[in-house]
């Protein structure tokens, strides 16, 4: 591992423009980099103009924003990871994993759908625990989700039929 070098100073020393400037002698020699960025108040990842966006523009492959909520991570991949992948790498065994999209990962799914769709739109799924809609069922056996309150009791009858 190369030792990193920590680029520090006051709020705007010139910290962001010296590590883009780094950034484009690192792209130029072809050196894969990894920017690790603190900031102690209440930053956003990757928003335009931020450092994160910056640093990711000016050619870093992976970009961390370590604030005192969370920790962010932004990495440029080769290749989609698929959701068993992302679930290894970042869901702990405690934890329970809620997916958004990844249609074709094979875990049980509930299916939002919009007026006039019906199940043989979704028939390459598997899986599938549930048909459901914010708007009103559009058919026999979709569920109402139009309150919270109705999704919410859903998840939790659902949560309970896992054992949770």
């Amino acid at each position: 591992m190369v030792t990193p070098l920590q680029v520090v100073g006051f709020k705007k020393s010139g910290k962001t423009t010296t590590i883009n400037d780094f950034l484009t002698v690192l792209k130029q020699l072809n050196v894969p980099v990894c920017v690790l960025k603190h900031d102690a108040h209440q930053a956003q990842m990757d928003q335009p103009g931020t450092d994160t966006a910056t640093f990711a523009t000016s050619g870093a492959q992976t970009v961390l924003l370590a604030t005192d909520q969370a920790v962010m991570v932004r990495q440029q991949v080769p290749q989609l990871p698929n959701a068993a992948q992302l679930i290894a790498t970042y869901a702990k065994p405690e934890q329970f994993c809620l997916l958004e999209g990844f249609k074709t990962a094979a875990y049980p799914k509930l299916v939002l759908v919009h007026s006039g769709e019906r199940p043989s739109n979704f028939a390459k799924l598997t899986q599938v625990v549930a048909y459901a809609s914010l708007t009103s069922p559009e058919f026999s056996g979709c569920l109402d989700f139009s309150t919270a309150a109705l999704r919410q009791a859903w998840f939790t009858a659902y949560l309970q039929k896992a054992g949770i």
